[in-house]
């Protein structure tokens, strides 16, 4: 009995100090001095080999021996590196989308990813040339009118009908902005409004009011437009806004419009 009872007492024993040994203890980065956890049964044997290391620093590390190697290594062998990686992966999709889910979890981790992806875009961007820049921006967003409007490709058919598209280009990269046609010989830019879109004042007569088409107020979409016209005013050229409404209306008045402003430069010429 004596004997079942002290490996009784010795298993309990063993149990707590088991226990007691996977109790984290708080201690400090060797590096950065943030504060570490580590399970009590290793930290003497932690603080022997110099002390732990946080996240933060034991990623620093890895990124440094991963750049490292890749210096070592050619386009080739890179390109076969990630290859055998990718194999390793069932379905490349849903790892990317799981990597993505646990990102937007956690807020704090997901602007910081948002900054460091801005910032990088930016260094590249910054080292691009004028005629680099334009290049991309038109590769990009030229759709070959797929991202015109019924309403904008309407406006283009009545000008050529009236003999009023000479000179005209379609959403010609300017200044960092696709304006829906554009004359730089008359120095004329035609903006075709849609009242959704662009928040027509007669529709919308509240600035705060939310706009779930747009995903913004009717302020904000304003103060963009008016940022836009900002840059083409700047520049010395003479806009003329077309609004959906008064062209479903009276599509003739407003050809008239553009009509009289075109005459006008001309007459200046």
């Amino acid at each position: 009995m004596g004997r079942k009872r002290d490996k009784e007492k010795n298993r309990i024993y063993s149990a707590k100090k088991r226990a007691e040994g996977q109790q984290l203890v708080e201690i400090q980065c060797k590096n950065c001095s943030a504060p570490v956890f580590c399970k009590a049964y290793r930290v003497n044997r932690v603080l022997r080999e110099g002390g732990g290391q946080c996240k933060s620093c034991l990623s620093k590390k890895s990124s440094d021996i991963l750049k490292e190697l890749r210096s070592k290594q050619t386009p080739e062998e890179r390109s076969l590196h990630a290859k055998k990686a990718r194999a390793k992966v069932k379905n490349t999709a849903d790892a990317v989308k799981k990597q993505w889910e646990t990102i937007k979890n956690n807020p704090e981790l997901y602007q910081k990813n948002c900054q460091d992806r801005s910032k990088r875009m930016k260094k590249v961007w910054e080292n691009y040339d004028e005629t680099r820049k334009n290049h991309i921006l038109t590769k990009l967003l030229d759709s070959h009118g797929k991202s015109r409007s019924i309403g904008s490709e309407n406006l283009k058919k009545k000008l050529i009908e009236n003999n009023l598209y000479d000179g005209f280009v379609s959403e010609e990269i300017f200044h960092g902005y696709f304006p829906d046609e554009i004359n730089h010989e008359l120095k004329i830019i035609i903006e075709y409004y849609g009242d959704i879109y662009h928040c027509n004042p007669k529709r919308y007569k509240n600035p705060s009011e939310w706009v779930s088409a747009i995903e913004r107020t009717v302020q904000e979409q304003w103060d963009r437009d008016r940022k836009r016209l900002g840059v083409f005013y700047k520049h010395g050229y003479t806009v003329v806004i077309v609004w959906e409404k008064d062209f479903h209306v009276n599509p003739q008045k407003q050809i008239e419009r553009i009509k009289n402003e075109i005459d006008k430069k001309r007459a200046l010429k």
